[in-house]
C-alpha cells in the first residue's frame, strides 16, 4: 500500500510540474524582457501594427507569442501577424516589428497582455510575459 501511495504522489508531483513548471520557470528566469511598444498605427477598425523593442536574456529556442485581450482571470486570444518574417534574435536587446495585433491600439494599450514561448530544455514550454 505504502508503494502505491508514493507512485501516485510521485505522479501527482509530476503532473503538477509539468501543469505549472513553465509559467515558474519564465517568473524567475525570464527569457526576455517585457517589451515596450515604441511605435504603433491602426490598420482598418479592428487591427494596429506595432514595433518596439526588448531584450533576450537566455538562450533558448523560440516557439510562438501569444497576445491576449482582457486579464490573467478572463481573456481571448487575439491574432497576430509577424509581418517582419523569420529571424534568430541574438543576446541583448532587439527591435521588434511590424507586427499585425488583431485589437485596437486602446485594448492594445490598455487592457492586454502577451506571452512569449520558448524551448530551454526537454521537460516544458517556458514561459514569460512578454508585454504587461
Amino acid at each position: 500500500m505504502t508503494r502505491v501511495l508514493i507512485a501516485a504522489s510521485a505522479l501527482l508531483t509530476v503532473m503538477f510540474i509539468n501543469a505549472v513548471g513553465g509559467r515558474i520557470e519564465g517568473y524567475l528566469f525570464p527569457v526576455v524582457t517585457p517589451g515596450s511598444i515604441e511605435r504603433l498605427e491602426r490598420v482598418g477598425e479592428t487591427r494596429t501594427r506595432i514595433w518596439g523593442r526588448s531584450a533576450r536574456l537566455r538562450d533558448c529556442s523560440f516557439d510562438q507569442l501569444v497576445w491576449f485581450l482582457g486579464d490573467n482571470d478572463h481573456a481571448a486570444r487575439a491574432d497576430l501577424v509577424f509581418e517582419e518574417g523569420t529571424k534568430v534574435r541574438g543576446d541583448g536587446t532587439f527591435s521588434f516589428g511590424p507586427w499585425v495585433v488583431q485589437l485596437t491600439p486602446e485594448q492594445l494599450q490598455d487592457r492586454s497582455y502577451a506571452v512569449v514561448y520558448h524551448r530551454c530544455h526537454i521537460f516544458w514550454l517556458t514561459e514569460t510575459r512578454f508585454y504587461r
